[in-house]
């Protein structure tokens, strides 16, 4: 199967963005989203910052409700979902593996690095981040039974994730109820491979004010809890 690199990913967009004229602010996290007369007018940062702006694009991933201002009923139906994965080392010259393999529990993908990914668990357990034995032992063991060969790699990183799960584990996207809001959030495990048409659709919909045929189904409407948004 073809794969990207999520960092080195994340890190390219980041200098495309910013050599595209984009402002990038990191570890400033927003607290709220504030709103005037019917519509979104800005953000307030975590650090007392404001920032103004007619249109706020709700991407906030796993802690979309975290975010104040809008109230819970314009919040999406967004949970967190943990994630354990880890990664082995092998050697970059003779790699055990060189695709993509996908077990019945787990699945191993080989980094040109040397690195071999095995994830990922699914746990509902919030924003727990514990790496835990229990989740290790599911990981490895699925990834044993479907190469053996694995034994003798050396254990190179773990770590734990929170996936944006929506109530149906579907994307929301698309014009909020109120002016100026706009919902890109709840890609579950699907948040990279969705990435390309995410983000055509949204900037479409931020410039144009055009909601594409695409992105229809999966507004927040469709939860029943919450008005359409306009046409």
């Amino acid at each position: 199967d073809t794969q990207v690199d999520n960092r080195k990913l994340a890190a390219a967009l980041r200098l495309a963005a910013e050599a595209a004229g984009a402002s990038v602010s990191e570890y400033r996290a927003v607290s709220t989203i504030s709103s005037r007369a019917g519509r979104v007018d800005g953000l307030t940062l975590a650090d007392g910052a404001k920032v103004s702006a007619d249109v706020v694009v709700l991407a906030a991933g796993a802690w979309s409700r975290s975010i104040a201002g809008l109230g819970p009923e314009l919040l999406p139906p967004v949970r967190p979902v943990k994630g354990q994965m880890l990664a082995l080392r092998m050697d970059p010259a003779a790699p055990l593996l060189t695709h993509v393999v996908w077990a019945p529990a787990a699945y191993l993908v080989p980094r040109r690095d040397g690195r071999l990914l095995v994830g990922a668990t699914v746990e509902e357990k919030g924003y727990d981040t514990s790496l835990t034995a229990g989740g290790m032992l599911t990981l490895l063991e699925a990834a044993w039974r479907t190469v053996p060969a694995i034994e003798e790699l050396p254990i190179d990183e773990m770590w734990v994730g929170h996936r944006p799960g929506s109530r149906d584990d579907a994307p929301i996207l698309g014009a909020g109820p109120i002016d100026g809001l706009i919902y890109a959030t709840g890609h579950y495990r699907n948040g990279i491979l969705l990435t390309p048409i995410t983000a055509d659709a949204i900037a479409r919909l931020v410039l144009d004010g055009a909601s594409e045929a695409a992105i229809r189904p999966f507004g927040i409407e469709r939860f029943g809890s919450l008005p359409a948004a306009a046409e």
